[in-house]
C-alpha cells in the first residue's frame, strides 16, 4: 500500500468560459468540481491504475463536508484529521477562446501543531501495511515548518519509502531528513541549490541544450554535496531527526542499489530483496 499525506487538501472548481470580462456577467459553459491537493492526487493515480492507497489529510468546515463527499464517490480510502477554519476551495477560469487560464485561491484551513502530532499517529498506525508514503503539496498556516521533516523521518522509522514533493520552507526542511525520493521541479530546486538559477538560464538554445546531460551530471554532483547522509550530523545532531539543523556538504550520497528508493540498498521494506512482483518497485523510476 501507498499512503500519502497532504496537509493542505484542495477542492478544484474549473468553469470553463468562452471569454471573460471584468464587471460583466460572464455564463460558464461547464463546470468540472473535483479533490485536490498533491498528496489526494498521487492516492487517486494510485488508486486508478489498480494499486492499493489510503490518503491522510487534514481537512475542515463546511467545504471540507465537501471533500469527505467527493473523495467518498470515488471510494478513495481516507483517513481525516480535523483542523480549524475551512478546506482550500480553488476556481479555475479555463478561457476557452484563448487558451488562458486562471486560479483564484480562497483562504486556507488552519492547522496547529496538535494536529500534526495526529497525521503522525495515523502514519504510524497505517505504516505496517504500507510500503511507502509520499508527503506532497503545501504546509497550512500552523503547523511547523518542518511539518515534513517529522513526517518523513516517521516513515523512514517504520522502514517506508519516503518521497516528498513540496516547496519553500517545508521542501528546506524536509529534504534534511533524507526522502528516499525528492521530486522538484528546476524552480524549486533552486530553493536548495542557488547555482541552478544560472544552469536553467543557460539552456535557452539548441546549442546549449545539447549539453544538457553533462550539466545534469555536474548539477547531481553539485546537489549530492549539500545532501546530509548518515554519519555527517548536521549543526543540530542526527540529520534524520526533526530540529537538526537543514542542509550542510557532508559529500556524496550513497549509491542506490537495485530495486531500492533513493539509496542505501537492501534497507526499505520496498526493495527488489521482500520479493515484490516486477513492475511494483518502488525504487523504479515513473515517467
Amino acid at each position: 500500500m501507498i499512503l500519502t499525506v497532504t496537509l493542505n487538501p484542495t477542492i478544484d472548481r474549473v468553469l470553463f468560459i468562452q471569454d471573460f470580462a471584468l464587471g460583466d456577467v460572464v455564463r460558464a459553459e461547464r463546470e468540472v468540481v473535483s479533490p485536490s491537493g498533491k498528496g489526494i492526487d498521487v492516492s487517486l493515480i494510485v488508486q486508478e491504475l489498480g494499486g492499493v492507497t489510503r490518503a491522510i489529510a487534514l481537512n475542515a468546515g463546511y467545504s471540507g463536508q465537501i471533500l469527505a463527499a467527493l473523495l467518498a464517490e470515488r471510494q478513495l480510502p481516507c483517513d481525516f484529521v480535523p483542523a480549524h477554519g475551512h478546506t482550500r476551495m480553488a476556481c479555475l477560469l479555463t478561457e476557452q477562446a484563448t487558451g488562458r487560464q486562471s486560479t483564484i485561491l480562497a483562504p486556507t484551513l488552519v492547522g496547529e501543531p496538535a494536529h500534526l502530532t495526529q497525521v503522525v499517529a495515523r502514519l504510524e498506525a497505517l505504516a505496517p501495511a504500507a510500503w511507502g508514503v509520499a508527503c506532497a503539496g503545501s504546509i497550512p498556516p500552523g503547523l511547523p515548518a518542518d511539518s515534513y521533516r517529522t513526517l518523513i523521518h516517521a516513515g523512514r522509522r517504520h522502514g517506508l519509502v519516503t518521497l516528498l514533493d513540496a516547496s519553500g520552507p517545508g521542501l528546506r526542511a524536509g529534504v534534511a531528513s533524507q526522502p528516499d525520493i525528492l521530486k522538484v521541479n528546476l524552480r524549486e530546486l533552486a530553493e536548495l541549490v542557488p547555482e541552478v538559477g544560472a544552469w536553467r538560464q543557460a539552456l535557452t538554445t539548441k546549442e546549449q541544450a545539447a549539453d544538457f546531460p553533462a550539466r545534469l551530471e555536474a548539477l547531481a554532483r553539485l546537489l549530492a554535496g549539500q545532501w546530509p547522509t548518515p554519519g555527517h550530523p548536521g549543526p543540530g545532531g542526527d540529520p534524520g531527526e526533526p530540529g537538526s539543523g537543514g542542509l550542510h556538504p557532508p559529500g556524496p550520497l550513497p549509491r542506490a542499489g537495485a530495486g531500492c528508493a533513493g539509496g542505501q540498498p537492501g534497507r526499505r521494506r520496498g526493495c527488489r530483496q521482500r520479493g515484490h512482483p516486477v513492475g511494483s518497485q518502488p525504487g523504479e523510476a515513473v515517467g
